[in-house]
């Protein structure tokens, strides 16, 4: 019986340069085929750039190259390095492509072993697996001394990268210089009092992204649209509403904290409500949209949530009251006597509720036994 093995019939070891620092360091064109060409090239390349990573990865793809020669036969096995364009991009993509096609007519590979030295080679991926299969990726990753002379060395020699290179360069220098520019004009042209709000704003957008709250606020609103306008408008509503409450405060005069809490809640908004009004239709909004939106979604509604509804719409009542007493207007028998009024009325509503509730599971459960019975006697 023949023994089946896991190996492709012919396996290609590919080393791929997506920004062309071999074709561009040294003489050779690629692709560069066959183990002799390729450790010629990558001895020629660490020698005239021995700082760069990929000349580890050419002597990496060299060294799976005669690891995968001993496990399968020699002629089964390739090597291989193509690259791309200095400026990456869909150029360096379409040379590899075209270069990975030369590869492959003259080496009728079944599968392919990757080696790289960084993400950006990586991304060539969708490329080969178009042609032939990838077994595997080998990433190769540089051991960097750990000492401060040598760190130091290490981040000259990536700021020198950061200024003379062109794909960075327009990041290290020519937008910092736009911005320098645009700042510039500016504080000549906006009023003093944007800048404060130009932070506030970019500080938002910042933590927005750092913490992945957009995309936590996108699936609150996805899941619950109504709970999440409804939390809106109630902030909103409290942000408005504490802003003329402590303008209001403040030319007061009042001395004492209890005073000025007492007359922050009884402060009069339009003439009409209290703020104490508001804050409790701000958490009633809350409380009303989620179960609104249990109700859409035909997901059930706990009881507790119509309780905490009904006792937070009475409490407007205590929450006056509370306010009159710091003021020192009000009185402890009307305190009392609304307080055990709203928890007089959310026991009976959850009374009611629950029994409700009860009743309904009966009248289902003899539902249910009404249809064995009529089934049984079928």
């Amino acid at each position: 019986m023949e023994e089946k093995t896991a190996f492709p019939e012919k396996l290609l070891v590919l080393c791929v340069d997506r920004d062309d620092d071999i074709g561009q360091i040294t003489n050779f064109k690629t692709p560069i085929i066959g183990r002799s060409n390729v450790l010629k090239a990558a001895i020629d390349f660490a020698v005239k750039r021995p700082e760069d990573s990929d000349s580890n990865a050419l002597f990496a793809a060299i060294q799976v190259y005669d690891r995968m020669c001993k496990v399968m036969k020699g002629e089964n096995v390739e090597i291989a390095v193509v690259a791309g364009t200095p400026e990456e991009g869909i150029e360096a993509d379409m040379k590899i492509s075209v270069e990975l096609a030369t590869v492959l007519s003259k080496f009728k590979a079944k599968g392919v072993v990757l080696v790289s030295d960084g993400p950006t080679d990586e991304q060539v991926l969708p490329i080969i697996q178009s042609k032939v299969p990838v077994i595997s990726v080998k990433r190769v990753i540089v051991q960097q001394s750990r000492g401060i002379e040598e760190s130091f060395i290490l981040v000259i020699r990536y700021l020198e990268k950061l200024v003379r290179e062109e794909k960075y360069r327009k990041y290290s220098l020519g937008l910092p210089g736009l911005f320098i520019i645009l700042g510039t004009i500016m504080s000549y042209t906006v009023p003093q009092y944007i800048w404060p709000l130009l932070t506030t704003v970019l500080g938002t957008i910042l933590a927005l992204k750092g913490f992945s709250l957009d995309e936590k606020i996108k699936q609150v609103y996805l899941n619950s649209p109504i709970t999440f306008l409804s939390l809106i408008a109630s902030l909103a509503l409290i942000s408005i509403t504490s802003v003329l409450g402590v303008n209001e405060i403040v030319g007061s005069g009042v001395e004492t904290l209890s005073e000025a809490v007492g007359n922050f809640l009884l402060v009069m908004i339009g003439g009409q409500v209290y703020v104490a009004d508001l804050i409790i239709i701000s958490t009633s909004l809350v409380v009303a949209g989620h179960i609104a939106d249990s109700l859409m979604s035909n997901r059930p509604v706990r009881w507790s949530e119509y309780i905490l509804l009904i006792f937070t719409l009475l409490f407007r009542q205590v929450l006056v009251e509370i306010a009159r007493l710091l003021r020192g207007e009000g009185n402890v028998e009307a305190l009392i006597y609304w307080t055990i009024f709203s928890l007089m009325v959310a026991v009976l509503a959850a009374s009611f509720l629950v029994t409700r509730k009860k009743f309904e599971v009966l009248t289902k459960e003899e539902e249910t036994l009404e249809e064995a019975h009529e089934e049984g006697g079928e």
